[in-house]
């Protein structure tokens, strides 16, 4: 197997990128195990990534994601009558006491 250097590998990805055929295609052309050139690109490409405090390879951020119950559904029957209810409701339930409060 041939040695590659760091420029040699990543000479080789823009190659294979800017080629516009698949990595396997472009490994069996030019001679490389596709496997190997998956991983060498893999390693290569976590070696760039910035590192997470406390984390050796850890990229993820935490996220709040708001409960469904906050979010509500205002519904305006005439001038006078508003209806607030969560959008955790049933449509079918909406539905019908909006069918109710019509007649």
């Amino acid at each position: 197997m041939k040695r590659r250097s760091r420029e040699a590998w990543q000479a080789l990805f823009q190659a294979q990128a800017s080629s516009g055929v698949t990595a396997a295609a472009f490994c069996r052309k030019q001679g490389v195990d596709p496997k190997y050139f998956s991983l060498r690109r893999r390693q290569l490409l976590s070696e760039s990534l910035p590192k997470a405090p406390g984390s050796a390879r850890s990229v993820f951020v935490p996220v709040a994601i708001p409960r469904s119950e906050a979010l509500a559904l205002e519904v305006q029957v005439g001038a006078t009558l508003q209806l607030r209810v969560p959008t955790s409701v049933s449509p079918q339930w909406l539905a019908d006491v909006l069918c109710a409060l019509r007649d």
